[in-house]
């Protein structure tokens, strides 16, 4: 079992917090790193995607819900992320899109819908749940310590 820092949370205020949380939680993943997102339609996932590639040097602009596409890459300084939709797939979908043969080593991952398990690039894999879909909303995570 890998060690974890423990459960964090955090009430957002909107989009520009949920934003906001996922810049700062980019400065604090290391290459390689995949965070599992959780919530329902509307809840921000694809917003914390947004602020998460803008924390790594990305065009936030480019961001948008893979849900149809089921795959978005986007090309940051340190390398790629890249922002997966299972909703469609179902939790074990990731095994299905031979993402073991597409993601380097110091790319990230950001999956929506995800089970836990999963062709990640290391074992770094943290969690984050958002709840709501109001102007505000609550998010719980959990990162490798």
């Amino acid at each position: 079992m890998v060690p974890t820092s423990g459960t964090e949370s955090r009430v957002l205020g909107g989009d520009a917090a949920t934003e906001a949380l996922g810049a700062e939680l980019a400065a604090l993943t290391p290459p390689g790193g995949t965070w599992l997102l959780r919530g329902e339609l509307g809840a921000g996932k694809t917003t914390f995607t947004r602020g998460f590639v803008a924390g790594l040097g990305g065009d936030p602009d480019q961001v948008a819900s893979p849900t149809y596409a089921v795959l978005h890459r986007y090309r940051c300084p340190g390398g790629w992320v890249h922002h997966l939709d299972l909703y469609r797939l179902g939790e074990a979908g990731a095994w299905s899109l031979g993402l073991e043969e597409t993601v380097q080593p110091g790319d990230y991952l950001v999956v929506e819908w995800a089970g836990s398990s999963g062709p990640w690039p290391t074992g770094w894999v943290a969690e984050l749940t958002l709840e709501g879909d109001g102007p505000q909303r609550l998010a719980r995570w959990t990162r490798p310590a």
